[in-house]
């Protein structure tokens, strides 16, 4: 009887590991999700708007001396404006700005922008001066990043001319 037990409980192991390695029994498969219809809608593209960058200013300056400072006036679209110019004074300013958060400006511009302007500054006095290129277009004020110029004392160059002998030559015969 023992005898018996093992031969049915041995046959049924066979039995279960033969339909294990042969793939007859398997969990059972999993649902394949339903493929759904997603709309596709077109994302509109942002409309650039207007900026004011600076192109080119130097890093140090001498007092009384001029230096230049140009910017660049962006807008998306072809239009004239009346008022662009780099506004300075020796303060950091944060936003909001206003016309008269910098104490001086350069002489205002004005034209048809997209376009550079350029104008030159002179600084009476050492020190940082901080600025920033300004331009208003359509009634709405545009300001470039704040950059800032160191103003040196001026260097004075002397030249001393030093006259230096010439030989002549003498030949006798």
């Amino acid at each position: 009887m023992i005898r018996g037990r093992i031969i049915y409980v041995l046959a049924l192991i066979a039995i279960v590991s033969s339909l294990i390695i042969s793939g007859c029994v398997t969990a059972p498969p999993e649902a394949a999700p339903t493929p759904t219809a997603t709309p596709v809608t077109a994302t509109p593209m942002p409309t650039p708007t207007p900026s004011v960058e600076v192109l080119k200013s130097p890093a140090t300056a001498a007092a009384s001396k001029s230096f230049e400072v140009s910017w660049r006036v962006n807008s998306p679209e072809q239009k004239n404006i009346q008022h662009t110019a780099v506004h300075y004074g020796p303060d950091s300013k944060s936003e909001p700005l206003t016309l008269t958060s910098y104490p001086s400006l350069t002489t205002v511009q004005s034209g048809a922008i997209p376009a550079d302007f350029s104008a030159n500054i002179t600084i009476g006095k050492t020190g940082i001066i901080y600025f920033r290129a300004h331009a208003i277009i359509d009634g709405t004020n545009y300001w470039s990043e704040e950059k800032m110029i160191t103003i040196t004392v001026p260097t004075n160059v002397s030249t001393t001319a030093v006259q230096t002998p010439t030989a002549t030559a003498t030949t006798s015969y």
